[in-house]
């Protein structure tokens, strides 16, 4: 690999970690708000993901294993925020619960612990 292979190589494996990390973001701040854009915002970020994952796999002189180790995760990434969010709510209700308090309206904002008002 060459110096400049191996630093188009680091920055594109950068923007894969930045990219998954602002879909992962914004994914939560969608759940948490409801906000019209925020939705939409983190299914481009995991876009432009895919989009940086396929630069990857076909123009980095990568070996064969990192490059499906960089295509598992991409594919998995896109699961996590999801899965994690619907842990969380649930962790959080069953807490309550399990604490004598009521049922919650809003439980996105409650995990957070912005009520809100009420």
């Amino acid at each position: 690999m060459t110096a400049n292979a191996m630093i188009e190589t680091a920055l594109l494996l950068g923007a894969f970690v930045l990219l998954a990390g602002m879909y992962g973001l914004f994914y939560t701040l969608a759940m948490l708000y409801r906000g019209p854009y925020l939705k939409p915002a983190s299914l481009a970020c995991y876009a432009a993901h895919f989009g940086v994952m396929i630069v990857i796999v076909s123009a980095t002189p990568l070996g064969p294993w990192w490059k499906a180790l960089i295509v598992a995760s991409c594919l998995a990434y896109f699961a996590v925020p999801p899965v994690t969010w619907r842990y969380l709510v649930r962790l959080h209700r069953e807490e309550g619960m399990a604490h004598g308090r009521k049922r919650v309206k809003h439980i996105a904002r409650t995990v957070a612990g912005i009520r809100g008002g009420s």
